[in-house]
């Protein structure tokens, strides 16, 4: 059975990483075989207030099916215009105008001051079958800006601690991207830290939620350019990173080379993966080398099944064609090294190898 990287990475469990962008954006990624999801929390703290006043949950939670929480926190109606806003623009911008969020839970303070209002949401048009959007709401404010004081929490989340103040989605924005959500919210669970470091009772943060097939996808380069995030910088300086150690961890185990190359090359038998350490270490021969080596008999017992059929990738590579992608790889990186061989091996054989490599 053919063996190849698509199917060594399906039988990962996945990765989860972080990445910090400035000073209020974070990134979490956390990719599994049949999905990636992208995490992008962004800290309005300290940009923006809110307003907090005691609410009626003693007595109004005898009557809910779900608990109110104890306080009404009121934000800055700036928050939607300046924060949210522009992120529905450039939704539209990379997606294409169609592109409008389903708005799924606001709650907006009208009248006259933060002490004269009355409540509006989104179940009062859902109630007469009117599906709201983002792009509705924008229009909404743009129209009522002087009578808008600003917009409540919608929804407490009790399991989690969350206190909701706005939730929006879309979904099947590309054939790759599944869906984008918008959670304006703010974590119980984080009050003591934003009481310590920002002497702040409730601290807003903006989730941007990003579910994909995969994170090699143009559209999706796009919006997180629009949003601010380089992702290129992100993903080679953690791969740098990990190469940097792993580097370290197979060039003092010979052992750990004989795992790396097993998990990243599986049409590499084992036969294959020996004779490659073999060489490597009889030369001390870098890890760089060593990758690359693989990275070309990989290659090679790829090509071959293409043209010949499956059973190559079974079939032991000879110590010819290793000395070959051996001086090839050591080429390619600039080593100048005298490669030691064994005396069985024909120098024929090497150079018509080295032909077959570099025509691939």
């Amino acid at each position: 059975m053919r063996r190849n990287s698509e199917r060594r990475t399906e039988s990962k469990e996945g990765e989860k990483f972080r990445a910090v962008v400035d000073d209020r954006t974070s990134v979490t990624v956390i990719s599994r075989p049949e999905n990636a999801k992208l995490i992008i929390r962004i800290d309005l703290s300290n940009n923006y207030d809110l307003q907090i006043e005691a609410s009626e949950a003693p007595i109004v939670n005898k009557f809910m099916g779900s608990p109110e929480p104890y306080e009404i926190s009121m934000a800055d109606v700036k928050i939607l215009v300046e924060e949210i806003f522009p992120i529905n623009d450039s939704i539209k911008k990379v997606f294409g105008d169609e592109k409008d969020l389903d708005l799924n839970k606001i709650r907006i303070s009208v009248g006259g001051e933060k002490d004269d209002y009355v409540s509006i949401e989104e179940s009062d048009l859902t109630i007469n079958n009117v599906h709201p959007t983002l792009n509705g709401l924008m229009e909404f404010i743009q129209e009522n800006r002087e009578s808008i004081i600003g917009f409540l929490n919608r929804e407490y989340i009790n399991e989690e601690g969350n206190v909701i103040y706005l939730s929006c989605q879309k979904k099947n924005l590309s054939p790759n991207i599944s869906s984008i959500k918008l959670k304006l919210l703010s974590s119980m669970q984080q009050r003591g830290y934003y009481l310590q470091e920002v002497h702040k009772y409730y601290g807003i943060q903006l989730y941007i939620i990003i579910e994909a097939k995969k994170f090699d996808d143009e559209l999706l380069y796009q919006f997180l350019q629009e949003l601010g995030i380089n992702w290129e910088m992100i993903y080679f300086r953690r791969q740098l990173s990990l190469f940097d150690w792993t580097g370290i961890e197979c060039e003092r185990n010979s052992d750990n080379l004989k795992g790396y190359i097993r998990a990243k090359h599986e049409n590499l038998n084992y036969f294959d993966i020996n004779n490659i350490t073999r060489i490597v270490v009889k030369n001390q021969l870098s890890f760089k080398v060593a990758d690359k080596i693989a990275s070309l008999l990989y290659g090679m017992k790829r090509e071959r099944a293409n043209q010949y059929g499956d059973e190559e990738y079974s079939t032991t590579l000879k110590k010819a064609e290793i000395v070959a992608a051996t001086k090839l790889a050591c080429a390619y990186l600039g080593v100048k090294k005298e490669i030691i061989i064994d005396k069985d091996i024909s120098l024929f054989d090497v150079q018509k190898y080295e032909k077959e490599l570099t025509n691939i």
